[in-house]
Formats: C-alpha cells, structure tokens, sequence
C-alpha cells in the first residue's frame, strides 16, 4: 500500500517542528499509523527528542540537501522502516525540488504541501525576501499562519498569499495553535453603501475578497478602476478590466480581472485604463463554481495611477 507523504516548508522557527509534533499528537489524523518517519532537513529550536520518538513510534532521518533524497534513497529507507506516513520538514530557503513536486515513487506520494508562516516576521520577509517567499508558498495547499495577535494585519497576509497562489487555504492561529479573531477581518470600504466606490489602493482587497465570495457582491452597484486587459473572442460588448499584481517580480505578475458588459469595446484600446460605475451580476461557470460579471451603466477614461500594480495591504 502506498504511504503518504506530508511536506512542510516554511523559514527557519517558522513554526515547521510544532506543527509536525501537533499533526502526529492528533489521535484522529494518525488512527492506524503504526509507524512514522520524519525527514528533516534543517533543525530549529524545536526538536524531536527521544521521548517523543519513543511515544509515537517514530523516526527521524536527517538531511543536509534536498539532492540526498533520492527514489533509491526513499526506497531504501522504505525498505528500513515501513512507515505508515512520512512527514518531510523542508529547509524553506531551497527551492522545492522536481523530485519532491512531480516525480515522487509511486510507493511514496507527495499528497500534501504546508507552509508555515510566522505573522510577526511575514511583512518584512514578503518587502525584502519575496522570490524566497514566493518558492515556499507558490505550491501549498494549505498555509498556517501562527503567532498571530488581534492586532495582525490579515488582510495583508491574505492578499500576498493569495497573490501568489489563489488555491492555497489559509489558517490563522495565535501561539500554540490557539484561535485569534483578528481586528481586520473587515474591509475598507462599506459593502451597503448605495454605491461602493473602490479605491486605487483597495482594488487588491475587493478583488480577492469578491473571488472568495461573489455571492455578496450580486446586485451591488460598484465603481471600478483598471486597464482594458483581454478581449473576450465572440463578445463585442464585453471586456475584461483588471490590474497587475505582483507574484515574483515586476516580470512575473498575474491578472486580477473581471468581466465588464454592455460597453463599446470599439471605442477602446487594449491597455486604456478606465473607469467603470455599473451592477454585479451573478453566473454560473462551466466549472459548477459561481463568479460575477459587471454591467456597466458608464464608463470613462481614467488616468493611470503612479504605481499601477495591485498591492493587498
């Protein structure tokens, strides 16, 4: 039978040990495990000390490159323990490798990535270390953001992980893992205003949070700004308006757009920037999932702004 294999990344105290420990102390995750092994390849503050070891019928393999863990080396090390589950604590430094993202045996599949995130560190790391950043976060499933306090900006965390990977669930713990309700859970701007007008420095956080839950938006008369990024093939009234955010680097970026209808597309030129007042719709995509769709009611140039991106603080 296969044995699932867990990768944790995350920067050094980061978080990456606590939450393994937490994992494997979760009677309900690890009912039937007979035995586990850890892979580590950086050591933190946080051990695994014998005692621990001993009480869950663990073992540890340390490492001090990536290129070490070889198939033969998982086999052979398959072949020693027979672990029921194999959690890999990855040095968050290093790129994730190929190995460990596409080309894992089929005795050892990689059915998860985690990334563990310290709120007190992230702005600082997200200004000054983003492509680091970027390679820790860019393939997660999931994101556990610890140390955090009512005070922490979450919209800030949520929008830079977002921006680089839309898929990612996001988890927002305290110390220990205890829950935190943080103070800006809401947004800036009001969401029962007649008009909600959304400003150059908030499309980031509307985009997102629309993404997220179109359902709320349906009905509601919004002003936008942006650039007339796509055309839509087949459509001659329809558009799609966006801004540019940054996921590495000012090369690397990714639309966060949305369709605007019943406009003159003829009247406009790929790369204009405008804005839009007019009512969110809501559809039903191909994919079963929902997403909304503007009608606009007016439309005008706008100028483009100093910094055109889309920043989410």
């Amino acid at each position: 039978m296969p044995t699932p294999v867990y990768l944790f990344t995350g920067f050094l105290d980061s978080g990456k040990t606590t939450l393994i420990k937490e994992t494997m102390d979760d009677p309900q995750f690890m009912e039937g495990v007979q035995r586990s092994l850890i892979l580590c390849f950086e050591q933190g503050e946080t051990e695994y000390d014998e005692k621990f070891l001993d009480s869950h019928n663990a073992f540890v393999e340390y490492f001090d490159s990536p290129d070490q863990l070889t198939k033969e080396r998982m086999r052979e090390l398959d072949t020693i323990y027979h672990p029921s589950f194999v959690f890999i604590e990855y040095n968050g430094s290093i790129p994730i490798t190929d190995t460990l993202l596409s080309e894992m045996p089929d005795f050892w599949p990689l059915v998860q990535i985690l990334t563990t995130v310290d709120a007190t560190t992230f702005e600082s790391y997200i200004n000054n270390m983003r492509s680091m950043m970027f390679e820790q976060l860019r393939y997660s499933d999931t994101v556990i953001i610890n140390r955090c306090t009512p005070d922490t900006n979450g919209r800030m965390l949520r929008g830079n992980i977002k921006a680089i990977n839309r898929r990612a669930q996001i988890y927002y713990e305290g110390n220990f893992g205890e829950p935190v309700e943080l103070k800006s859970g809401t947004l800036p701007f009001d969401l029962n205003a007649p008009v909600i007008d959304i400003k150059d420095d908030d499309y980031g956080l509307w985009y997102m949070d629309c993404m997220e839950g179109p359902a709320k938006y349906d009905g509601k008369t919004v002003i936008l700004r942006g650039m007339y990024a796509e055309n839509i093939p087949g459509y001659h009234q329809s558009f799609v308006l966006g801004r540019r955010a940054m996921v590495c680097c000012n090369a690397d970026t990714s639309l966060c757009g949305v369709t605007v209808t019943g406009v003159k597309i003829e009247e406009m030129n790929l790369g204009d920037w405008v804005e839009v007042e007019g009512t969110f719709k809501l559809v039903n995509m191909e994919n079963g999932g929902e997403t909304v769709v503007l009608y606009a009611k007016r439309i005008q140039h706008y100028k483009e702004p100093a910094d055109p991106y889309v920043y989410f603080s």
